[in-house]
């Protein structure tokens, strides 16, 4: 029977965001306010005709990852809103001025969105789009976030599952993730565990709300088209937590080693290049490895070739794509293999 207090259906609210900028101390913002361009912020809602969970899904936090910009889109199509338990809030493009420019961030105010919370309606760029997207994420019981590493690397399929803090948001949370899939699901026991300012991200966020989140990666950062096959798991990790809350029906699809691994025991081993030069990758992320197997080269002016091999045996879980690389950066991260 259908819920006459619901809206079924599909539908889409606009959010226009005015040309603002920021005094910023990062060159070349250090001397002048830059309006920038005008941006526009979509929200496609999908609710069922029976009450149920809400699950918000974003891509594209960052301008230049795209695979969870088209998997948040074809999601947003492929689900039957008449067969739909709850409501589904999809926000293909999170950062649309960054999209614009095909940059991590807006150029004209160049602050990360997973560094800011809770927003502003009145801010700056970046403060009015992350008080929209927590407005519109805070009644979901679970929050999905889709990355991809920076422009110039490229993640194997993992998770960042947010700590058990005591309220339960954890567990579920990783009881989500595991659902989703992936060769690595990162779980640590504290938000400093994890490597990385992880406290604002909203997966993260909607932890320490009492609800569940996941802060998903996979694929090339500044990849020219989607990569099907990272598309693809993104798609199929949300429909497996879709089907996990009861919104619809359906077979779990596992993806993945799904390994549960601390962030500060898990044992990854960065290899870094040895020289400046040019990088050319030999292997592809998911790949196995075993130790001194070769997994790149770094072209070098004019000395020659110097090889790049793996020191252990493991799973590529990060690797920098073909093109210039400095002395020390990170080409490789190898994960120690299942035992």
């Amino acid at each position: 029977m259908v819920d006459r207090n619901l809206n079924p259906g599909r539908s889409v609210q606009t959010f226009t965001i005015p040309p603002l900028g920021t005094h910023n101390t990062v060159p070349p913002f250090t001397t002048v306010v830059r309006r920038g361009v005008q941006a526009q912020l979509h929200a496609i809602t999908v609710t069922g005709e029976v009450q149920g969970p809400t699950l918000y899904v974003g891509g594209n936090t960052h301008g230049d990852e795209i695979n969870g910009m088209e998997a948040a889109w074809q999601i947003s199509r492929e689900v039957n809103y008449r067969k739909l338990k709850g409501s589904l809030i999809i926000v293909p493009i999170q950062n649309p001025a960054a999209f614009q420019f095909r940059t991590r961030l807006n150029p004209f105010d160049p602050i990360d969105p997973d560094w800011v919370h809770p927003g502003d309606p009145n801010g700056s760029y970046t403060q009015r789009i992350k008080h929209i997207l927590n407005h519109l994420a805070y009644k979901a019981d679970c929050v999905i976030d889709l990355h991809t590493a920076g422009a110039g690397g490229s993640n194997n399929p993992m998770i960042y599952a947010p700590p058990e803090i005591g309220n339960g948001g954890g567990e579920r949370s990783l009881k989500s993730a595991l659902a989703f899939g992936g060769d690595r699901i990162v779980y640590g026991k504290r938000e400093k565990d994890y490597g990385w300012p992880v406290t604002f991200a909203m997966p993260f966020v909607a932890v320490r709300d009492e609800r569940a989140g996941i802060y998903s990666e996979a694929g090339q950062g500044g990849a020219i088209v989607p990569e099907d096959r990272f598309v693809s798991y993104f798609v199929n990790g949300v429909f497996n937590v879709i089907f996990m809350m009861g919104m619809l029906e359906g077979k779990i699809v596992e993806q993945g080693e799904r390994l549960v691994v601390d962030p500060l025991s898990e044992g990854v081993q960065i290899v870094r290049a040895p020289a400046e030069g040019i990088l050319k990758p030999l292997v592809k992320v998911g790949d196995r490895v075993e130790k001194g197997q070769i997994l790149a080269e770094v072209h070098i002016v004019p000395e020659g070739i110097e090889f790049i091999r793996s020191p252990q045996d493991g799973l590529i879980t990060y690797l920098q794509q073909f093109g210039p690389t400095g002395a020390g950066d990170r080409v490789v991260e190898v994960s120690p293999s299942k035992v």
